[in-house]
């Protein structure tokens, strides 16, 4: 890597301090030792916005902000980066900037989104401006050495190139001390930094550049205000503001997902640079996004808060120099991702040279790429770190979208995406990445209580939900998603597992459960002998089957196993969830010593509940009635859920439940009946649980070779970020498992990674792991926690009893630093 040093002074320096070394081919694969943490081209983006560059419509098909665009983020704010020696694209995000609102009508079963979303609608979540940044004096053709990235461990993206015997470095970072998004411009010799730069909106808005500010302010259709602030820091040369303020109205153009913002593009104020040494751009994003309903939905002045901001970030970067800006958001970043690491092997030279995007399809024929998955796995790791620490979980896309009618709005699906999207939080040691959804479920509860009761009779105690949900809770698609309070209830008990947090059960994790117990409860359908009383939607079922179902049986009503079949009582999905609720309540009533005798009913009720039957062919049903020509090829295993995410099926305890399972599995398909890139992660994560690693590593490896863009964020299509988040997690399950009583080490090994280590993976109990294998077998291991404990280990076949360590103090500092 090139050096990286301060270019930006502390103030009354000479101008002599000023000067920086850059190599010629930084960032390229040629000159700098291939690693699997980086993701880079040699080939400059060509999605830039229409009027300024490129017109949108003339981007060549397999171009553009989707598989070229590579993201940063804070958590709460971020960009893409598209970068072209002549250009540069950042499109920028802030996670609350919503379309819609309560949706009343239907109690909230209208989808209508897009950018003119009101109050009655869903909405959708929309995509802030773009910054435009167009280099003055440099032709895009007459550039070499060219080179885009994104570093993963430094949460930087950038370019590097020569042109007219100058080097040039670009970077693109998200701040989270300053919280800002941060562009920086050098180059080798002085006076060679000239540029104009525009914010253009999505929406109408006021725009106004004076000094070194460029400011944006607008309300959208909902009411929800928001505002950008920019300043221009330039390190020598000249800075102009042009246009003043204009009020640009925004329409749209185009249908649907092809819908984009239209405009005159003449109003747009800008800043010009000119000849300066370097130059670096810090954009604050705010809204007044609040949870709440009514005036409760605002907050403070979101121009107010993103000029204090930015006017805050610019002191900084005088008082300390640009350099110290980036330190400072790589070393915040580092905190989260220097946590944990893979070591799967090393590839081959020659395939560790290529471009990332060469690589993918020389790995899609020929998966022997190790240190390529060791990429796939901390890049989902990237992106939970860079889009899920600020007031909103992660949605579809993570944080970032450009698109004003985002694919299914860019939303909360609960059925499966939300949740997947953090299945790989706790295991791979980003537990703090967990709150936000955690937080979600607790301030979302006020509206789908509201929507609950007028569903299901306002007598009804506690809350579900529609599996569409916007940032305020209230849902969307027409169909509801009952066992989801049962699924979130999950996540709050696998928090405190692995983190041990009993203020945390005993504060937000018990009562949410007790809550959700409280509707099933009252939800709860109990059947008389051999199912009288059972009901279905499918007028041909076969309710002989039900011979033998005893008097008392309690199932949920009219479940849907996502997504397809009849409305039906009794679905397995939603048996294993209110199962697994029921037992994981009555283990926290335990642990906090309260609720003794509720927790013991709550015990023999969830022993009331349909158990899981295997058909006489063998696999798991997915119905309480069999139905043969229903178990082959579906894109969902919802019935195997109680395999995973939930445990309630294992080789060791449930043999024959587990066999079952994994002939359902196999009868399934590799991905189902479409490719989507949640899919594949999904059934990896239950191959590793059924210890069939060579089957969980094939599920990888089909996800890379058909759901990946070139930039490797995955496609449904189109970009849905889910399958992404859930790589590590799969990887995680692989390698080790804690949900049965202990620790168990490599309980499902592939052939790919015969030997390897891995570093800080998480287990229940809040210990930490490191531990190396060769040909197969674990050849050393350490245990980490807080408070040392014995633990319960599994390894090469054996079992024994561990103690554990305090963490080293690399990891001591690191928790301090947080």
């Amino acid at each position: 890597m090139s050096v990286r040093v301060l270019f930006f002074s502390p103030a009354g320096t000479t101008a002599a301090a000023f000067l920086f070394a850059v190599a010629a081919a930084a960032f390229s694969g040629a000159e700098e030792a291939p690693n699997a943490l980086r993701i880079w081209s040699d080939v400059p983006a060509q999605s830039f916005d229409a009027g300024w560059n490129v017109p949108a419509d003339d981007v060549p098909a397999g171009k553009g902000w989707e598989p070229e665009g590579y993201p940063v983020g804070n958590g709460r704010i971020g960009a893409t980066a598209l970068e072209n020696p002549a250009r540069e694209r950042v499109a920028l995000n802030e996670i609350t900037l919503w379309s819609g609102g309560e949706n009343a009508a239907g109690n909230c079963s209208g989808y209508a989104y897009g950018p003119t979303a009101g109050n009655d609608a869903f909405g959708s979540y929309q995509p802030f401006a773009d910054l435009l940044v167009e280099a003055a004096k440099l032709d895009g053709n007459a550039a070499e050495n060219f080179v885009r990235f994104l570093s993963l461990s430094e949460g930087v993206a950038g370019a590097s190139f020569s042109a007219r015997g100058v080097n040039y470095e670009r970077e693109v970072f998200a701040s989270a001390p300053q919280d800002v998004v941060a562009v920086v411009w050098r180059a080798s010799e002085r006076g060679k930094i000239g540029a104009r730069l525009a914010l253009s909106p999505h929406h109408s808005a006021r725009l106004a550049a004076r000094g070194n500010r460029l400011t944006l302010t607008g309300t959208l259709a909902n009411g929800m205000r928001f505002a950008a602030a920019l300043a221009v820091v330039a390190d020598g040369g000249t800075l102009r503001a042009r246009g003043g303020s204009a009020v640009v109205p925004v329409s749209y153009v185009g249908g649907g997902d092809a819908m984009r913002a239209a405009f005159d593009r003449t109003k747009l104020p800008e800043i010009s640079v000119e000849n300066a040494d370097a130059m670096v751009v810090l954009v604050a994003m705010r809204t007044d996004f609040s949870r709440g309903s009514g005036e409760k939905r605002r907050g403070p002045d979101p121009a107010r808060e993103a000029e204090a901001t930015v006017a805050a970030a610019e002191r900084f970067v005088r008082a300390h120099g640009a350099g110290a800006l980036r330190e400072g958001s790589v070393a915040a970043h580092r905190a989260f991702f220097d946590r944990c690491s893979v070591d799967f092997g090393e590839s081959d030279p020659a395939r560790a040279a290529l471009p990332t995007a060469l690589r993918l399809k020389a790995y899609a024929k020929d998966p022997r790429d190790p240190d390529f998955e060791e990429t796939l796995f901390q890049f989902g790791r990237y992106l939970l770190i860079s889009s899920s620490r600020g007031p909103l979980p992660a949605n579809l896309q993570g944080l970032w979208n450009d698109k004003v009618h985002a694919p299914w709005a860019s939303d909360y699906h609960n059925n499966i995406n939300l949740q997947e999207a953090y299945w790989a939080a706790e295991t791979t040691n980003l537990s703090e990445c967990h709150l936000p959804l955690l937080d979600f479920i607790a301030g979302t509860a006020p509206a789908s209580r509201a929507m609950t009761q007028k569903q299901f009779g306002k007598s009804r105690r506690s809350w579900t939900t529609r599996i569409s949900q916007n940032p305020w809770g209230w849902g969307g698609w027409t169909m509801w998603n009952v066992p989801v309070n049962a699924w979130f209830a999950l996540h709050m008990w696998e928090h405190f597992l692995f983190t041990q947090d009993k203020e945390f059960l005993r504060k937000r994790a018990y009562p949410m459960m007790k809550d959700a117990c409280l509707f099933w409860e009252d939800h709860l359908k109990e059947l008389g002998e051999n199912g009288a009383g059972f009901s279905t939607s499918d007028a041909g079922a076969d309710l002989a089957q039900l011979a033998g179902v005893p008097a008392g049986t309690l199932v949920p009503p009219g479940g849907w196993s996502h997504e397809w079949g009849p409305v039906e009582d009794g679905v397995a999905h939603d048996c294993q969830l209110v199962r697994g609720l029921f037992g994981n309540t009555a283990a926290a009533a335990e642990i906090l010593g309260v609720d003794a005798a509720w927790a013991k009913n709550l015990r023999r009720k969830r022993a009331r509940i349909a158990p899981d039957k295997i058909s006489k062919n063998g696999y798991l049903q997915e119905w309480m009635i069999d139905r043969p020509d229903m178990v082959r090829g579906h894109r969902h295993t919802s019935h195997l859920f109680a395999v995973f995410p939930g445990s309630e099926i294992s080789p060791r305890r449930t043999p024959e439940l587990a066999a079952a399972a994994k002939k359902s599995l196999d009868l399934r398909g590799n991905s189902g009946d479409s490719r989507r890139s949640w899919t594949w992660p999904w059934r990896a994560a239950l191959r590793a649980r059924l210890k069939d690693g060579e089957k969980a590593h094939e599920m990888l490896a089909g996800f890379a070779a058909h759901n990946l863009l070139p930039n490797l964020l995955a496609t449904h299509p189109p970009f849905q970020a889910d399958g992404n988040f859930s790589y590590p997690a799969a990887v995680a399950e692989m390698l080790m498992q804690s949900h049965e009583d202990g620790i168990e080490l490599l309980p499902a090994p592939c052939s790919a990674w015969k030997s390897g280590s891995v570093r800080g993976l998480k287990a229940r109990g809040n210990v930490t792991v490191d531990f190396a294998w060769e040909n197969g077998r674990v050849t050393r291991c350490a245990l980490f926690s807080p408070q040392p404990r014995e633990v319960r280990l599994t390894f090469n076949g054996k079992t024994e009893t561990r103690a554990t360590t305090l963490p080293p103090p690399v990891e001591n500092a690191r928790a301090t630093a947080r």
